[in-house]
């Protein structure tokens, strides 16, 4: 893990340079940023289930969820008092930073993944397909023609 002393826009180019490379993940709420990457194999090894494809088992999200949060930081994920999915980046910062809790900043799912897992019927990490804006849902379940 590196400790980054850059504004919020520099810690995402570490980032997108980090996640070249494999999982890389940005940590915040301190008042500075910490890039964690390259997770120890043996731990992933250990900790993501082999039952899935390797597309599945090297996603941020799933990296994130079975091997970060439920062994190695012990944090139960589907306890909403405790984990937050918020979609907009800074505000994501300032609530860390507020609440003295941690941001978890990585990059989106490329949608020819969600696509090609799709197609062999595997169902994504928890909120790794989560996106926003929402359309309103009057626009998706309305037809608009006459």
């Amino acid at each position: 893990m590196r400790r980054l002393e850059t504004p919020l826009s520099r810690a995402l180019d570490a980032l997108a340079d980090a996640t070249a490379a494999g999982n890389a993940f940005l940590l915040a709420g301190d008042g500075a940023f910490h890039l964690l990457d390259r997770p120890d194999p043996a731990l992933l090894a250990r900790t993501v289930p082999a039952d899935r494809p390797q597309a599945w088992r090297t996603l941020d999200a799933t990296v994130l969820h079975a091997a970060l949060l439920d062994h190695v930081w012990h944090v139960p994920e589907d306890d909403p008092a405790r984990i937050a999915y918020i979609h907009d980046t800074a505000a994501t910062v300032e609530k860390a930073e507020r609440d003295a809790g941690t941001a978890v900043l990585l990059h989106p799912v490329r949608e020819e993944v969600v696509r090609d897992l799709a197609r062999q019927g595997v169902m994504m990490p928890r909120k790794s397909t989560s996106f926003g804006p929402k359309p309103a849902s009057g626009l998706v379940l309305r037809a608009l023609d006459l």
